[in-house]
């Protein structure tokens, strides 16, 4: 009878486990929906001229390094005349490094460069950056032992997230 009673115990301990984590499991994703809602959430916005580029970019990547956490590498749109795109769900934070990579036809890396950028809370300060790239001389032969160096730009935006999609605010941070 008393190892009837320690199995009876040990059931009804699994049940109200095992209810207990379904609550918690319920309440987190009701907790992360209303986060969504109403919540800020910013951006750094990668942008790199391609005018000059003879080593035939045709993707690119961006990571992020920062205070808070690690992002990437997220896929950046190419066209003809230059790169365009964004780190979505930047944390608020100093010195963000922010790593730009530009691949050719062959998948080879033919750029590089890092900079870093500042997302501050509600926009104050700065948000933006100088972020040169350049190439890589054993992917990317150019004249002279310097290589090629290309000038785009960081910015730290806010991302609208009151519709259903998020969409980069058209005013920056600074």
């Amino acid at each position: 009878m008393l190892e009837l009673g320690g199995q009876m115990k040990r059931a009804l301990w699994e049940v109200m486990l095992g209810g207990s984590c379904a609550l918690l499991v319920a309440c987190g994703a009701e907790e992360v929906a209303g986060q969504d809602a109403g919540m800020t959430t910013y951006a750094i916005q990668v942008s790199v001229p391609l005018a000059s580029d003879p080593c035939g970019v045709v993707t690119a990547t961006a990571s992020v390094q920062g205070p808070v956490r690690d992002i990437g590498p997220v896929s950046l749109d190419v066209t003809s005349d230059a790169i365009h795109g964004a780190i979505m769900d930047t944390p608020v934070g100093r010195q963000h490094q922010v790593f730009v990579k530009a691949y050719d036809t062959r998948g080879l890396e033919v750029y590089s460069g890092v900079s870093t950028v500042d997302v501050n809370e509600g926009g104050a300060g700065m948000g933006s950056a100088n972020i040169f790239v350049y190439s890589n001389p054993a992917n990317c032969p150019t004249d002279g032992t310097e290589g090629l160096r290309l000038h785009g730009s960081l910015e730290a935006v806010i991302v609208d997230t009151s519709g259903s999609t998020a969409v980069l605010a058209p005013h920056s941070l600074r």
